[in-house]
């Protein structure tokens, strides 16, 4: 991952910088199964979104920023609310706290497909899942216990949606992840955010956020509450954004943008530098 973006000069001097902040992972050696980890994958995915930030406003500032949870950190530091070893910093301890809290209390993910966000809720409730992710129009992530999941995957296929288990370590965006948003909390306190240089969309509320107090708020908030996704790309959409690039690791945001509107063309990294 991210293999050609760190060959470049800007992202051979992200990967120097972690180094010296105690990050020594050359970030396209790391094995799938490291990747298993969150407290591996979180700082990873962040280096490769920030590298491929570097290249990319080379070719065009933005003029608005969101990320899709994790990337929401990313999305910050380009809007300049901190600078991006801080938020480099940040990312390795909600890895580590939400590791952790997995650990702590197990569960897991399931995307639901072809159903409303009404019929997942539903289903939820009656299963005994959270609504994590709301990603694209029928298109829903839950968490919660393997169990619980059970009962869910159940129900989707009786209301005729395909439920698909994901490859992740815990029931992120859940009150599972209560304990590491305490805790994450404590190490947000005394931090200096400043007000947003560019538009900055948050993921956690779908809505432009301007006051630094609050956006800390909605960080310290992040890991129980459920991804906005589709409400933020409605206001990227409303704010007049006619073309978004995705800035990260592969695709899924490119091809989810694509279901939620057609009034924002969405392209990934990869096709706008055409060699990443």
């Amino acid at each position: 991952m991210g293999k050609d973006l760190f060959a470049r000069p800007e992202g051979r001097e992200v990967l120097a910088e972690a180094s010296r902040l105690g990050w020594n992972r050359f970030v396209p050696e790391i094995s799938p199964e490291e990747f298993l980890q969150t407290s591996v994958a979180q700082p990873a995915i962040f280096l490769v979104e920030w590298a491929g930030f570097l290249v990319a406003k080379e070719r065009k500032e933005p003029e608005a920023v969101a990320g899709h949870s994790l990337g929401e950190f990313a999305a910050l530091a380009a809007a300049g609310v901190l600078d991006w070893p801080l938020a480099l910093k940040l990312v390795i301890t909600r890895g580590k706290l939400m590791e952790k809290a997995a650990q702590t209390h197990p569960g897991g993910m399931l995307a639901v497909l072809g159903l409303s966000l009404s019929e997942v809720e539903s289903l939820a409730r009656e299963s005994g899942c959270f609504v994590a992710n709301i990603n694209a129009p029928e298109q829903v992530v839950l968490a919660g216990e393997v169990s619980a999941l059970s009962r869910a995957e159940k129900l989707v296929k009786e209301m005729g949606g395909k439920a698909l288990r994901l490859g992740v370590a815990g029931a992120f965006h859940s009150p599972f992840m209560a304990k590491a948003a305490q805790d994450f909390a404590q190490a947000l306190e005394d931090l200096p955010f400043q007000p947003p240089k560019i538009t900055f969309v948050s993921s956690s509320t779908g809505e432009v956020e301007n006051d630094p107090k609050r956006i800390k708020e909605i960080l310290k908030a992040q890991m129980t509450a459920a991804v906005q996704w589709v409400k933020a790309v409605e206001t990227l959409a409303a704010l007049g954004v006619d073309e978004a690039w995705e800035i990260g690791p592969g695709q899924v945001l490119t091809r989810l943008g694509r279901r939620i509107t057609a009034r924002i063309r969405f392209r990934a990294l990869g096709e706008v530098l055409g060699n990443v």
